[in-house]
């Protein structure tokens, strides 16, 4: 199978009260959105954030259309994106600040990462790591393999 010549990966994210999510994450990534489409009564139909080299979408959700439900509306998810930031402490606190839940305080890890899980408040979750170190999946497998070893005794 030919491998494809440029490759990237955009989260989009279907929510209830996308209006109230633009705000929320404008304020927690420090950005406006790049691109806002909105629909003719109002409701988010596209918005388009960037952030450094990355972005991501939200939009309403829409089913009258065939959207993809919410997390709200499934009353769960099944992804969590995983975001690197230069402070995971700074970041889960801003997020927490702006209502979201923290679903696992900021712990160093044994593959390297300062890494915290969070629930933002239209129910998406979000792995927040900074890099600690850079290891070799050699490095991971065996610091797990450790890990492992300790729990089962």
């Amino acid at each position: 199978m030919p491998s494809p010549q440029h490759c990237e990966f955009v989260p989009y994210l279907s929510i209830t009260d996308a209006a109230g999510a633009v705000a929320f994450y404008s304020d927690v990534f420090g950005v406006a959105p790049h691109l806002l489409l909105n629909m003719p009564d109002g409701r988010v139909m596209h918005c388009e954030f960037r952030i450094g080299s990355s972005r991501f979408f939200i939009s309403e959700e829409l089913p009258e259309h065939g959207g993809t439900p919410s997390p709200a509306r499934l009353h769960a998810t099944t992804v969590a994106i995983h975001l690197y930031v230069d402070d995971c402490d700074s970041m889960v606190a801003t997020m927490a600040k702006h209502g979201s839940t923290v679903l696992m305080e900021p712990t160093d890890m044994f593959w390297g990462e300062r890494f915290a899980r969070v629930r933002d408040p239209f129910g998406h979750e979000w792995g927040i790591a900074t890099q600690t170190r850079e290891m070799s999946p050699e490095e991971i497998r065996s610091a797990a393999s450790k890990m492992f070893a300790e729990m089962s005794e």
